[in-house]
C-alpha cells in the first residue's frame, strides 16, 4: 500500500547561542555600539526595536523573513522552510502577563508560543497557544488553568543539543493550551508556579519572546505583543471561579467529605475541582453520568473512577460531557478503603499474565479470543506510539484490558526512562513493546553512529524498565533509509510502518479516528498514539467495531511484519519467551534429547567504548549458550535471543528469531572477544 509520510514533530533548536556570542565578540572588538536593525530581517541576529527585544534564527536562510513593525509588532513569512524561530519580547524573562493579538496562518508544523530560557538550571520553555499540524507533547505532568483555558503540562529532554550555553543536555517545559487561540493574555507566572508544583523548577531568566516557530512548513504571522499592568497574578482566579459555584457536596463515609465545583467548560468537555476535608489519606469515587467519561485528571492517583491522595487534598478531573453537563457526584472514604480493590486487581492481573506467558500459544490464543471475540475474519495490529505518558497510558491499558484486547506500543527511550512503572504496566498488560528511538528525531538526517546510538540506548532502557528486549522498530515519522535498515538488521529489529494512519497526531476527532480504524483488514496495522485524548476516547468504539466484523486485535510478527494471532510469535523477548517455550517443547524435545550444539563467536562493529559480537549456533534449535565476559566488560544490548547476565557470564536462549544472535558489550578497558560454549 502506498503511504504518505508526514513530518509531525518540529525539531527545536536554540535561537541565538552562537549569534549572541559571535555578535558580542565582534562589537567589543570593534568598539561599536549596537546599530538599530533594518525593518526587514532575514539572517540570524538579535536586537532592540521600538522598546522591545527581538530575535531571529533559522537553519534555512532565504526561506523565512521577519519584518519589525511599530512597538511590539512583527510579521513573519516563510515558505518550504527548515526550522526557524522569530519573535519580539524582552531581554529578560519574568512572571509578566503578556498580551498579544494578530494573525497566525501556518500550513504544516508551526507554534505560536511564549518562549524563553533560564540558566542554573538550563531550561527551554514554551507556553503554546496555537499550532499547525502537530500539537506538541511529551511526558505528561498535569494541567494548569489560566487566562480562561486549560493547558496540558509536559516535560521533554534534549540531549547534547544546541542551547544558549552551547551544546548541552537540558529539559524543556511545556504548557500547551487544550484549545487553540490567537490573541489574549498569557500570565507567565501561573505557568511557572504550576511547573514548580510538579518539580519543574526554573532558574535565572534569560530572554522571553512571543514567538512564531515553524518546521518544514510554510505560512505567515502578524503579531503584536505587549504587557498587561499588574504582572504576574490574576489570570487564574477570575477564569476558574466564574463557572458553577456551590458545587456538590458528596457523601461523608468515615472521616472525610468531598466538595465538587465545576470550573472551565468547552463544547465537548468540562473541568471539575474536588476538595477533600477531614482526612489526609483518602479515597474518592466519582460517578460520571449518562454519556460522560473521564478524559484527564491531576493532583491525585487514579484507578478507574476512584482517586486516592498523592499528597494534595484538592484534585481535578476533565470529563467528556457526551451531551450531559451535570456535575458527577462523588463520595469520600478514609484510609484503608482501597485495600479490596487493590488486592483484587493485583491478583487478577498477575494470574492472567502469568497464565498467558507460561502457557505459550494456548494461553495467548485463549486470551485473544476471550470476552466475546470471534476471529474468523483475522487479526489486525493496533499500535500506539510515543508513550508511556502519565496522563493517558493507564487509560489505554485499562480500556484494552477491560475488552480482552491486546496491542503493540512503540515507546521512546526518553519516555521509558521517565516512566518506568508504566513500562512495567505495558508488560503486565501483555502488550508487545517495540522501539521508537530515543527522542523521536528525523533519523534519516543523522549519521550512522548517531542512529545506532538512538536505537541502542532505547533498546537498553526498555530492557531495564520492562525486562523486555524489543524485536520491532518503528522509525519516527515512518522515515527510513539504507543506514537505518542496516542498523535495524544488525540489532535484530523488524521495521514496522503502517497500512492505515489514524491522523490522531493531526488533531483528528475521536469519530475520525474510529472511522480510520474501520478500514483495517486482516494482517493490517494502524498508526495511533498513546497521548491524544481523542484516541483514548475512540478506542472503545474501535474495539466494538472490530468485534462486530469478527476481526481481533493481534500481535505483530517479527518475521513478516504483519498482524497475527496473539501468542503465535515471539513478540517481546522476555514477555513471550515462556509462551514460545511452552508451545515448542513437545516438538523439539524428541529430536534434541541427547544431541549437541556448537557456537561460533565473531567480533563485529567497534566504537570507542563498546563493541558488537555475533554468535551463531549449529546442531540444535533448542540451545543454551554461555558467554564468558572478560574483566570489566558488561552487557549493553542484545538481539535475536533472550539474554540474561550475572557473575561475569551471559546466558542466551532462543526466542524464535533463529540460531544467530548478537550482543553489544561495554569495554570498560577490555577489548578481548569473549568465549562461549553451547549445550542442547
Amino acid at each position: 500500500m502506498s503511504e504518505t509520510i508526514v513530518a509531525r514533530r518540529p525539531q527545536r533548536r536554540s535561537l541565538r547561542a552562537w549569534v549572541a556570542l559571535g555578535a558580542a565578540a565582534f562589537m567589543v572588538a570593534a568598539g561599536l555600539a549596537t546599530a538599530a536593525p533594518a525593518s526587514a530581517v532575514s539572517s540570524n541576529d538579535t536586537g532592540d526595536n521600538n522598546g522591545y527585544f527581538w530575535s531571529f534564527w533559522t537553519d534555512s536562510p532565504g526561506t523565512v523573513s521577519m519584518n519589525l513593525g511599530a512597538g511590539g509588532n512583527y510579521s513573519t513569512q516563510w515558505s518550504n522552510t527548515g526550522n526557524f524561530v522569530t519573535g519580539k519580547g524582552w531581554r529578560q524573562g519574568a512572571r509578566r502577563a503578556v498580551t498579544y493579538s494578530g494573525q497566525f496562518n501556518p500550513s504544516g508544523n508551526a507554534y505560536l508560543t511564549l518562549y524563553g530560557w533560564t540558566t542554573s538550571p538550563l531550561i527551554e520553555y514554551y507556553i503554546v497557544d496555537s499550532w499547525g499540524t502537530y500539537r506538541p507533547t511529551g511526558t505528561f505532568m498535569g494541567t494548569v488553568n489560566s487566562d480562561g483555558g486549560t493547558y496540558d503540562i509536559y516535560r521533554t529532554q534534549r540531549v547534547n543539543q544546541p542551547s544558549i550555553q552551547g551544546t548541552a543536555t537540558f529539559y524543556q517545559y511545556w504548557s500547551v493550551r487544550q484549545q487553540k487561540r490567537v490573541g489574549g493574555t498569557i500570565t507567565a507566572g501561573n505557568h511557572f508556579d504550576a511547573w514548580a508544583s510538579k518539580g519543574m523548577n526554573l532558574g535565572t531568566h534569560d530572554y522571553q519572546i512571543l514567538a512564531t516557530e515553524g518546521y518544514q512548513s510554510s505560512g505567515s504571522s502578524n503579531i503584536t505583543v505587549g504587557q498587561a499592568p499588574g504582572g504576574d497574578t490574576g489570570g487564574n482566579t477570575g477564569g476558574n471561579t466564574g463557572g458553577n459555584t456551590g458545587g456538590n457536596t458528596g457523601g461523608n463515609t468515615g472521616s472525610c467529605t468531598v466538595t465538587a465545583t465545576r470550573t472551565d467548560s468547552w463544547s465537548d468537555r468540562f473541568n471539575v475541582n474536588y476538595t477533600v476535608s477531614g482526612a489526609s489519606s483518602w479515597s474518592v469515587t466519582v460517578n460520571p453520568g449518562s454519556g460522560q467519561s473521564i478524559q484527564n485528571s491531576w493532583n491525585a492517583n487514579r484507578q478507574g473512577n476512584t482517586f486516592t491522595s498523592n499528597g494534595n487534598n484538592t484534585f481535578g478531573v476533565t470529563y467528556y460531557s457526551g451531551g450531559n453537563t451535570n456535575i458527577p457526584p462523588a463520595t469520600c472514604s478514609g484510609s484503608g478503603s482501597t485495600g479490596g480493590n487493590t488486592g483484587g486487581n493485583t491478583g487478577g492481573n498477575t494470574g492472567g499474565n502469568t497464565g498467558g506467558n507460561t502457557g505459550g500459544n494456548t494461553g495467548g490464543n485463549t486470551g485473544g479470543n476471550s470476552s466475546g471475540w470471534t476471529c474468523t475474519a483475522g487479526y489486525v495490529g493496533l499500535t500506539f506510539d510515543d508513550g508511556p505518558n502519565a496522563g493517558t497510558s493507564t487509560q489505554l491499558i485499562n480500556t484494552l484490558r477491560g475488552n480482552g484486547a491486546t496491542a503493540t506500543v512503540f515507546p521512546t527511550g526518553q519516555n521509558a526512562q521517565n516512566n518506568a512503572s508504566l513500562m512495567q504496566a505495558y508488560k503486565n498488560a501483555g502488550l508487545t513493546i517495540g522501539n521508537h528511538s530515543w527522542d523521536h528525531p528525523h533519523l534519516v538526517n543523522m549519521s550512522y553512529a548517531d542512529i545506532q546510538s538512538q536505537l541502542q540506548r532505547t533498546q537498553q532502557t526498555i530492557q531495564q524498565t520492562s525486562g523486555v528486549s524489543p524485536q520491532l522498530f518503528r522509525p519516527p515519522y515512518g522515515e527510513t533509509n539504507a543506514n537505518l535498515k542496516a542498523i535495524e538488521q544488525s540489532m535484530g529489529l523488524r521495521e514496522i510502518i503502517w497500512d492505515v494512519d489514524s491522523q490522531d497526531w493531526n488533531n483528528a476527532s475521536s469519530a475520525q479516528i474510529r472511522q480510520a480504524a474501520s478500514q483495517l483488514r486482516d494482517g493490517q496495522i494502524i498508526l495511533m498514539h498513546d497521548w491524544p485524548a481523542a484516541t483514548i476516547q475512540a478506542l472503545p468504539g474501535i474495539l466494538q467495531d472490530l468485534k462486530s466484523r469478527n476481526l481481533c486485535p493481534g500481535t505483530i510478527s517479527p518475521s513478516t511484519g504483519r498482524a497475527v494471532a496473539p501468542g503465535t510469535t515471539g513478540g517481546n523477548t522476555g514477555g513471550n519467551t515462556g509462551g514460545s517455550t511452552g508451545g515448542n517443547t513437545g516438538g523439539n524435545t524428541g529430536g534434541n534429547t541427547g544431541g549437541s550444539c556448537t557456537v561460533s563467536v565473531q567480533k563485529a562493529d567497534e566504537w570507542g567504548d563498546r563493541f558488537n559480537v555475533n554468535l551463531s549456533v549449529s546442531g540444535s534449535s533448542s540451545w543454551t549458550v554461555t558467554v564468558r565476559l572478560n574483566g570489566g566488560q558488561s552487557l549493553q544490548n542484545s538481539w535475536n535471543a533472550s539474554v540474561t547476565s550475572g557473575n561475569g557470564t551471559l546466558t542466551a536462549r532462543p526466542n524464535g528469531a533463529g540460531n544467530n544472535f548478537g550482543i553489544t558489550l561495554y569495554k570498560n578497558g577490555n577489548t578481548t572477544t569473549p568465549t562461549a560454549t553451547c549445550s542442547a
